[in-house]
């Protein structure tokens, strides 16, 4: 019975993350899901270090996937929302403001090869930008 309880509660703390993949879950728990800060690492090889709240990401913390890329910012109900920078493999990068999961307000592109993209962002795309040359 104390192994069901145990995979039940994995089962559970991978389902309330928002997160379909398998992972390994260390930090704090309440009522056996992650709230407080904590770290996971998924199946996949990307890895979440931060704050949770019953169970999403919520507040301050960084996602870095697998291939180099990383978000590190504001989270709210498991989404990127609010201030936060998302750094492509590449190194281009992206300063500004998101909502669920999309970049959405003012912000910036910062492309490596030194020109960048500026304004205004909705729903992911740019909505009223200027492109900048080096």
């Amino acid at each position: 019975m104390k192994k069901f309880l145990f995979a039940f509660n994995i089962l559970l703390i991978i389902l309330f993350t928002g997160c379909g993949d398998k992972g390994e879950y260390v930090g704090d728990l309440i009522n056996e899901v992650p709230d407080g800060k904590g770290v996971m690492t998924y199946e996949d090889g990307s890895k979440y270090d931060g704050e949770w709240q019953e169970g999403k990401r919520f507040g301050k913390g960084t996602l870095t996937y697998e291939d180099g890329a990383k978000y590190e910012g504001e989270w709210k109900e498991g989404e990127m929302e609010g201030k936060g920078t998302y750094t492509w493999s590449n190194g281009d990068k992206y300063e500004g403001e998101w909502k669920q999961g999309k970049k959405h307000g003012q912000g910036t592109i910062l492309y490596k090869d030194g020109s960048k993209l500026e304004g205004e962002f909705r729903d992911g795309s740019p909505w009223n930008t200027t492109l900048y040359d080096k």
